[in-house]
């Protein structure tokens, strides 16, 4: 049975515990049996960043996460520690574990103060050149990417896409709009950098050159978000390079229905299915 978005709260659910998330069936990947997609992963630890205090008004300007072996469906354990503390600039290491204390994946964070700071013509923010999503025809997710037909996933029922050009039906670079569907964490407004890292971790998936008798899973995630996007939808254009030394790159800009937001970039393994 398909997942209805009335059937979870969220990706994730708040605990009595303000670091620790339970995990829902909603951040399933395809890529193992039981296992998380490191784009609900990634969302998960930018909102939890996000509450963490600064000493002058900050941004999100860069978020970088590792993912060290398959992060199972258990409630999940953030630490953070501020690296660098400053009024312009700030570093966050988040250390995640699952409930017996095994280190599962770790990010780095970097936010940036503030300004209004305007630019030379020459120097401003690219417009949007994609078709805008209400333009775009929508790509069912449904029976999209690896794993069993019907069985709850994120990349299946947290998010909508609508493509641009090629796309996740199709093998090459690609270009889609991506909309989470769901809160990230039950009862709290997903945020415009959580809305940005989430899409960001589908570039792998978007620009693929393999086909289904492959394994192209991100090992990692950098997102740069040079300004917040606006509104729900946020476009990924993306081409994946590969070695054949069995790993890869998967490298994208990010839109917002106005102008350029930022870059993600993920390593990738590759090995036959």
């Amino acid at each position: 049975m398909p997942l209805m978005n009335e059937d979870y709260e969220g990706v994730y659910l708040p605990t009595d515990d303000p670091n620790t998330y339970e995990s829902t069936p909603a951040a399933n990947a395809g890529w193992y049996q039981e296992g998380q997609h490191g784009g609900a992963l990634a969302a998960l630890i930018t909102g939890h960043v996000e509450r963490l205090p600064t000493l002058a008004p900050m941004e999100i300007a860069r978020v970088t996460v590792e993912i060290f072996r398959v992060v199972p469906l258990v409630p999940l354990t953030i630490r953070t520690e501020i690296v660098r503390e400053g009024k312009r600039i700030q570093k966050i290491r988040a250390d995640v574990t699952d409930p017996s204390g095994t280190l599962v994946s770790m990010a780095s964070v970097q936010r940036l103060r503030t300004a209004d700071l305007p630019l030379p013509s020459q120097a401003e923010t690219e417009a949007l050149t994609l078709a805008p999503p209400e333009e775009c025809p929508i790509f069912e997710m449904k029976n999209w990417g690896p794993g069993e037909s019907g069985k709850v996933m994120f990349h299946r029922d947290a998010v909508e896409v609508r493509e641009i050009y090629g796309g996740f039906g199709e093998v090459g670079p690609g270009a889609v709009w991506i909309r989470l569907s769901l809160p990230v964490i039950a009862g709290r407004e997903n945020t415009p950098a959580q809305r940005a890292v989430a899409a960001g971790d589908f570039g792998n998936g978007v620009s693929r050159s393999l086909g289904d008798d492959w394994v192209f899973m991100n090992s990692d995630l950098t997102a740069h978000i040079g300004r917040y996007p606006t509104g729900e939808w946020v476009a990924l254009e993306a081409k994946s390079h590969y070695s054949g030394l069995g790993r890869g790159v998967a490298a994208g800009s990010l839109w917002d229905e106005e102008a350029w937001v930022g870059r993600s970039t993920q390593t990738l393994f590759l090995d036959s299915a």
